[in-house]
């Protein structure tokens, strides 16, 4: 902090000095260079405040806090692969936390970029394990990001999506997202971690905030009050809304089994239809 302030405070005397040319100098070549300096050592001292905190934190040696909870380490993981994936020209990586073990699935061309990927993630502060299972070599017609144009969605945005329009949402997307924060809201904190961290980013980004909770406000216990908020602001319709919510939660289920019998546990008798069954110990 103290290494910033005076990085400013050099600069705005030095910024200054050259305002005090340029005012004076205005039609001359001095002043002209004078004010083309002046913006320029703006620009630089605006990136350099920004970065300083940054680089005095690696300068010190300094890590994130390791002990944090899957899903905001499965984030920390996905935000550092973002420069090494565009480096390599790979699909993205499709990254889960469990105990802080991560779990790798995707597609890389040559098994030095499967190393790079498990090499760096393996030093993501917190990471104590790394499950790959990242396939060499693209499939036929497969293509790499400098190929092609937006990534297609994942597997499991394409069955949320379906389940809500089959099951009659005129908005798909609208209706995965609230469906599904609603239900990892009524599930207790550690219990939701576990199910959005099993999904991928292009559903986590369907996810609207969190509602803030209501003091005193019984958590729901059927599928009727689950969604009735979400029917109040019209995101369901409220002829369908059941059945849309039943589709999106049971389709969810299937894209998390680890998490199928944890789930299960929790819902209360009515919330429970709308999620799988367990499988037989």
């Amino acid at each position: 902090m103290r290494t910033t302030k005076q990085l400013v405070r050099a600069a705005g005397l030095a910024a200054g000095v050259l305002s005090a040319i340029a005012a004076t100098s205005s039609d001359t070549w001095i002043g002209r260079h004078a004010r083309a300096l002046g913006r320029r050592l703006e620009r630089d001292v605006r990136y350099a405040v920004a970065a300083a905190p940054g680089l005095l934190y690696r300068l010190a040696g300094r890590r994130p806090d390791p002990d944090v909870s899957d899903d905001v380490l499965a984030d920390r993981i996905r935000s550092g692969l973002g420069p090494l994936e565009r480096r390599l020209d790979v699909p993205r990586v499709h990254v889960t936390v469990r105990d802080h073990r991560a779990v790798l699935h995707g597609d890389v061309r040559t098994r030095a970029q499967a190393e790079a990927i498990e090499a760096h993630v393996a030093r993501v502060s917190g990471v104590r394990a790394v499950e790959s299972h990242l396939h060499v070599g693209l499939t036929r017609g497969e293509t790499t990001p400098s190929q092609a144009g937006p990534p297609p969605p994942s597997r499991q945005l394409t069955a949320l999506r379906t389940a809500a329009a089959e099951a009659g949402a005129p908005e798909p997307d609208a209706a995965v997202g609230a469906v599904v924060a609603a239900f990892l809201d009524r599930l207790p904190g550690d219990e939701a971690e576990q199910v959005a961290g099993h999904l991928p980013a292009d559903v986590r980004a369907l996810l609207p905030e969190r509602r803030p909770a209501q003091r005193g406000a019984r958590p729901a216990r059927t599928g009727a009050e689950l969604l009735a908020p979400l029917v109040e602001d019209g995101t369901l319709p409220a002829d369908g809304a059941e059945a849309i919510g039943r589709a999106v939660c049971s389709t969810l289920g299937r894209l998390v089994p680890e998490e199928v019998a944890d789930v299960a546990a929790v819902l209360p008798g009515d919330l429970r239809t709308w999620w799988p069954s367990p499988a037989p110990a």
